[in-house]
């Protein structure tokens, strides 16, 4: 089992968590409240590693701690990653993505319900019927493509998201395709025109690599780069959604918990955005601890 070592001593078993550097004795045999003692290890994990992050990057997200998004995002590694949690992991994926797509389309003005949602995709619907479920439909797909290993973060799964999103609801010239004509972000923010975006994007991801390479905190690299993705707004529409797809899908390459941006916040945080378009990001980042906190307790805690 992941995370689970044996280890022969004087011709004795001996079991231990490991996870990197972290080790703790289990004992002779595996005990029965294994699943506890998992958590309970991982707990213990997201203190030290809590502690080992740059002070920099503490003192952007003041006065807000990030004590709790570490907590879950080691409570996410360990459900993802380990065959002992499988089935919490597997609802936890369906309530998100239920979650995520309600909120996501309903704060770009969709009418779509949470029923209509969890008919679709509770019941895995693959030949939607009518447009509603085709939204639906769409918006899932898209979701599980940004959370895949085939998601590859080039240009070409940029485009290919945009299509998967809006495919057969906006016009088939404009899906997947950059925008060919200049739109404006939230607040009506200038973005780069039609004409500059190709040079852009290629410098996002450019950007991307680069930050990857130097091993930025992966929340701070998500929320920057969906911040720079805004301010570019490459397509004519559907752009707040794949944003908010690409922010989740780098927060699950780095096996951190993905985050509904709650439509009831949809006001503050289209203002928190504005300000980081301006140079301001900070209260972004505080609004996106505060989804987190959200998302957390409704998705892992149940309530």
């Amino acid at each position: 089992m992941k995370f689970i070592t044996k280890k022969v001593i004087k011709g004795n078993d001996y079991y231990y968590l490991q996870y990197k550097g972290y080790t703790k004795l289990l004992g002779r045999v595996i005990p029965s409240e294994i699943k506890k003692k998992l958590e309970d290890f991982f707990r213990m994990v997201a203190v030290k590693e809590y502690i080992k992050v740059n002070s920099k990057t503490l003192a952007l997200f003041h006065p807000k701690k990030l004590e709790h998004l570490e907590r879950y995002h080691y409570t996410f590694l360990v459900c993802s990653e380990s065959e002992l949690f499988q089935h919490k992991y597997a609802d936890f994926k369906l309530w998100f993505a239920v979650f995520f797509t309600f909120n996501s389309n309903r704060s770009e003005g969709s009418k779509v319900t949470r029923p209509e949602i969890e008919k679709v995709i509770l019941k895995n619907i693959k030949k939607p019927k009518t447009r509603t479920d085709r939204e639906i439909y769409n918006s899932t797909r898209a979701l599980w493509y940004v959370l895949s290993k085939d998601m590859k973060w080039t240009l070409k799964d940029i485009k290919k998201v945009h299509f998967l999103l809006l495919e057969g609801l906006d016009d088939e010239h404009i899906v997947g395709r950059w925008k060919n004509e200049n739109n404006v972000a939230p607040g009506n923010q200038p973005t780069v025109s039609a004409q500059e975006v190709a040079v852009e994007m290629a410098g996002l991801m450019n950007w991307l690599k680069k930050e990857i390479k130097g091993k930025r905190y992966p929340p701070l690299l998500a929320l920057d780069f969906y911040s720079r993705f805004e301010r570019i707004h490459p397509f004519l529409d559907g752009n707040g959604r794949v944003g908010r797809l690409l922010l989740n899908g780098l927060l699950w390459k780095f096996r951190y918990m993905p985050v509904v941006f709650f439509t009831s916040a949809h006001q503050s945080h289209c203002e928190a955005l504005r300000q980081a378009l301006d140079g301001r990001p900070w209260k972004f980042y505080r609004h996106f601890l505060d989804q987190a906190d959200k998302t957390y307790k409704l998705l892992v805690e149940g309530g």
